[in-house]
C-alpha cells in the first residue's frame, strides 16, 4: 500500500502515515487503465519511470506475449502490433499521465483524450 500523499510505501495496518502523518482511509484501492503502449520495450520503459516516480503501476499484456525471449503470439497469428495495458491506482492517475506524456509522448495512447486547454 502506498500513501496517497506522500507515496511512500506503509503498512496496510495503519490507519496514519508513518513519513508524513495523512490520515488513511480503509478500503481497496482501485486501479483504472491509464493507458496502451503497442511495443514491450515502452512498456516496460513506463513501469521502470513509473517507478522511479513512486507511483505504483502494473503492465497487462493484451497481446500473447510471454516470458523474456520476447515472443508474441500475436506475432505468429495476426499483424495486429502488440497491446499492453498501463495501469496505476485511480489516486494516481493524473500525475502518472504527465510522467507518460512527457516520457513516452506519442508512443502511448492515454485512456483519457488530451484536453485542449493544456
Amino acid at each position: 500500500m502506498f500513501c496517497p500523499n506522500c507515496k511512500n510505501e506503509i503498512d496496510e495496518q495503519i490507519s496514519t502515515c508513518n513519513f508524513c502523518g495523512q490520515k488513511l482511509e480503509r478500503g481497496e484501492i482501485e486501479w483504472v487503465v491509464l493507458g496502451h503502449i503497442e511495443d514491450k520495450i515502452s512498456s516496460d520503459f513506463a513501469r521502470e519511470i513509473m517507478k522511479s516516480y513512486d507511483i505504483p503501476a502494473v503492465v497487462v499484456s493484451k497481446s500473447g506475449f510471454f516470458g523474456n525471449a520476447g515472443l508474441s503470439l500475436g506475432a505468429f497469428f495476426s499483424s495486429k502490433a502488440m497491446l499492453f495495458e498501463v495501469m496505476v491506482p485511480e489516486p494516481y492517475f493524473a500525475e502518472a499521465k504527465e510522467v507518460m506524456e512527457m516520457t513516452l509522448g506519442e508512443r502511448w495512447q492515454s485512456t483519457q483524450p488530451k484536453d485542449d486547454n493544456n
